[in-house]
């Protein structure tokens, strides 16, 4: 969220804070033939923590598939409220799965990239992947990661940049 931050002497001083959020937009997939079933669910959400927003250059944070701070984030924190995305997932088949992570680009100026996904002790960086190991009925977990860019023009305001996780069986 940008928000009017006044400094503490007679001078205002005002810099842009930003609060971003990912939104997953997740599907339960299933399939008509086999009646197999892949199905997501929703642990936590990729959060991204407050910040000063640059004003000459981009602001970037990034927070990985761990859920640390990567290293090419460039603003000043605001809170430490920030973690990886987990989703549990299971399915009722022993078929291969597919995994796919994109955004949806629903911000202006602000976009996720480098996305990164981490599945059976293994990080994947293009999607779509296929013919993994499907997670079985006991389920897997997929930690979800990526950097988030405001470009220097990004409007004030709360930013919750969406993103798709599919996971399809083959």
């Amino acid at each position: 969220m940008f928000n009017s931050l006044n400094s503490t002497r007679h001078i205002a001083v005002y810099r842009a804070v930003l609060t971003l959020t990912a939104t997953l937009m997740s599907y339960v997939l299933s399939t008509s033939i086999a009646q197999a079933a892949v199905i997501i669910t929703e642990i936590q959400p990729l959060k991204y923590p407050t910040t000063v927003k640059n004003l000459n250059k981009s602001t970037v944070v990034i927070v990985n598939w761990k859920g640390n701070l990567g290293g090419g984030t460039n603003a000043t924190l605001l809170d430490n409220d920030y973690y990886q995305g987990k989703y549990l997932v299971t399915s009722d088949s022993t078929k291969p799965i597919t995994i796919e992570f994109f955004q949806l680009a629903n911000e202006t100026k602000v976009n996720l990239k480098t996305l990164r996904v981490r599945y059976k002790n293994k990080t994947y960086k293009r999607f779509p992947t296929v013919a993994l190991e499907n997670p079985g009925v006991n389920g897997e977990i997929i930690s979800i990661g990526a950097k988030v860019v405001a470009g220097k023009k990004a409007t004030a305001g709360q930013k919750s940049p969406q993103y798709v996780l599919r996971v399809t069986e083959q």
